[in-house]
């Protein structure tokens, strides 16, 4: 697509692949290169996208103590 602005290549080493591997897990469906761009705009945002909230959600769920239903807070939270 023709444009003015600067494009950046980018080899896809093992180290971004994994990154772009778990990206697509993210936001399935979405072409390689656009998952550079999605994977820049959520680190721009230092993970505060909703996609990062639901993952902060599940990494944490289960590890409080007590009743699982007293610290459910995803209905607080967008998705």
């Amino acid at each position: 697509m023709p444009t003015t602005r600067p494009r950046h290549p980018v080899t896809e080493t093992d180290e971004i692949a994994e990154v772009l591997d778990a990206a697509a897990q993210r936001w399935s469906g979405a072409p390689r290169a656009k998952l550079v761009q999605l994977v820049l705009l959520d680190w721009a945002r230092g993970g505060r996208s909703p996609a990062a909230r639901a993952d902060a959600r599940a990494e944490l769920a289960g590890s409080l103590p007590g009743s699982a239903a007293l610290y459910d807070r995803t209905e607080d939270w967008p998705a």
